[in-house]
């Protein structure tokens, strides 16, 4: 018997230590594989939420709920005359709505409504505010809204920035009721008397006797005084007799008449030593005449 049999010296081997090392470290121990970061990587960009309108201060102005007050680039300055129509329709399509806007300048943005159209495009070609002028994009909207008549294209605006003034026409005349009052009835008679030649010593006149009753004058007399010494020499017309200043005329066969309404016309020749005054009074079978 060898004495080391029972003590062989074991011999340990660098490919038995790392055999011996990898049979004893568990699986639970192992470190997971950490990513590649160089493997790419799909990644979809969201646009940010919309905005929406806070406050529209005039047709082309608003506030947006971000804080941003801004005019929408491209509209005119509201006119006086159209202002009110302007503020309207920016209310109503704007107000509480959803936006979204991009910067065109400091002061200036251009908004989008949530149908993704343009506001300014819509606001000019509805005639609710003018384009800036020479604007490229939207006179042709423009053009549109004014051929029509729309909005501010139409009454009472008709383009312009003021309000046409309008005269207010005068009110129609009182509407009266004419009371027509008719003529008076005249009555009895009337005579005119007129010298119609002279002469030393003698005269030529003419009487028209006239009846305004409405029945005739039958066996007309007619008697007059002259006032200053006159005498009746030749008649016309009538068969005269005087008795110093009083005459007494009548038809020359004794029975005329002057119908109702109707005229007869009388001369005579007289002498006359003075002056010649004019008779005022005659009376027609005994009613007193107007005289002239």
């Amino acid at each position: 018997m060898r004495l080391f049999d029972r003590h062989r010296p074991v011999l340990y081997t660098p490919f038995a230590v790392l055999l011996a090392a990898a049979c004893g470290t568990s699986s639970a121990e192992t470190p997971a594989a950490s990513p590649d970061s160089s493997l790419p990587q799909h990644v979809t960009v969201l646009p940010p939420p919309p905005d929406s309108v806070e406050e529209v201060v005039d047709g082309r102005t608003v506030v947006l709920s971000n804080g941003v007050k801004a005019r929408v680039l491209g509209l005119a300055a509201p006119a006086e005359c159209w202002s009110a129509g302007a503020l309207k329709f920016a209310k109503d399509t704007l107000l509480g709505k959803p936006v979204r806007y991009s910067r065109a300048s400091e002061s200036a943005i251009t908004l989008r409504l949530a149908d993704n159209s343009d506001y300014a495009t819509r606001a000019v070609s509805q005639g609710a505010v003018r384009a800036e002028k020479d604007d490229p994009v939207l006179s042709e909207p423009e053009k549109t809204a004014e051929k029509a008549g729309l909005g501010l294209w139409g009454s009472p605006c008709k383009g312009q920035d003021t309000t046409p003034t309008t005269s207010t026409p005068p009110p129609p005349p009182a509407t009266t009721t004419a009371t027509t009052t008719p003529p008076a009835v005249k009555k009895g008679c009337a005579v005119t008397y007129r010298v119609a030649k002279e002469w030393a010593g003698g005269f030529h006149a003419e009487m028209i006797v006239t009846n305004h009753d409405q029945t005739p004058v039958t066996r007309w007399g007619l008697r007059w005084r002259f006032p200053s010494g006159q005498q009746i020499r030749e008649t016309w017309g009538m068969t005269a007799y005087q008795y110093g200043p009083d005459v007494m005329a009548m038809s020359q066969d004794g029975n005329g008449s002057i119908s109702a309404g109707g005229q007869i016309s009388l001369r005579f020749n007289a002498a006359t030593a003075g002056p010649n005054v004019t008779p005022t009074a005659f009376t027609l079978n005994n009613t007193t005449c107007s005289f002239g």
